[in-house]
């Protein structure tokens, strides 16, 4: 099924049609409030657990909204799977400033390879020198995970 389907009067919707379709948000999105340091050495910064189910596709965002730096240097944020060893999803990377802030967003389409438990990281890296995250209760990082389905 695409999910451009055009459903008519008089037409059954199956569970298998049903199916397809996104369920939502899979668990309570991972914050934090807590300001950290992060080097060259990559950092694990929040993780999130969610039930896979396989062949369906999960966006993951984790969005960090104050970065700067001790030096002219670059922060790498990635999505890891199961751990900071773990396979690289997706990463993007920053510069960061000594003078002001900025942020980095990095997400992906995830298609899971089997049902169960599923372990996503998120994790910072400095290219050189020491990077700070700020965080408050109104500037927090978050990670999430959310089901799109498998009809596109």
């Amino acid at each position: 099924m695409t999910a451009n389907t055009t459903f008519t009067v008089g037409q059954t919707f199956t569970a298998g049609q049903a199916n397809n379709f996104g369920r939502g948000l899979m668990v309570a999105p991972s914050v934090s409030t807590t300001g950290t340091t992060f080097t060259t050495t990559e950092a694990q910064q929040l993780t999130i657990t969610f039930t896979a189910v396989n062949a369906r596709n999960y966006l993951i965002l984790y969005s960090e909204p104050v970065l700067s730096g001790s030096a002219s240097a670059t922060c790498t944020a990635r999505l890891r799977e199961d751990g900071i060893g773990g396979a690289t999803i997706n990463q993007a990377t920053v510069t960061l400033p000594t003078a002001f802030t900025t942020n980095v967003i990095v997400q992906s389409i995830f298609t899971a390879a089997a049902s169960g438990s599923k372990t996503v990281v998120a994790t910072l890296q400095a290219s050189t020198g020491t990077g700070t995250a700020t965080r408050s209760s109104i500037r927090f990082p978050q990670l999430y995970v959310l089901d799109v389905g498998t009809g596109y």
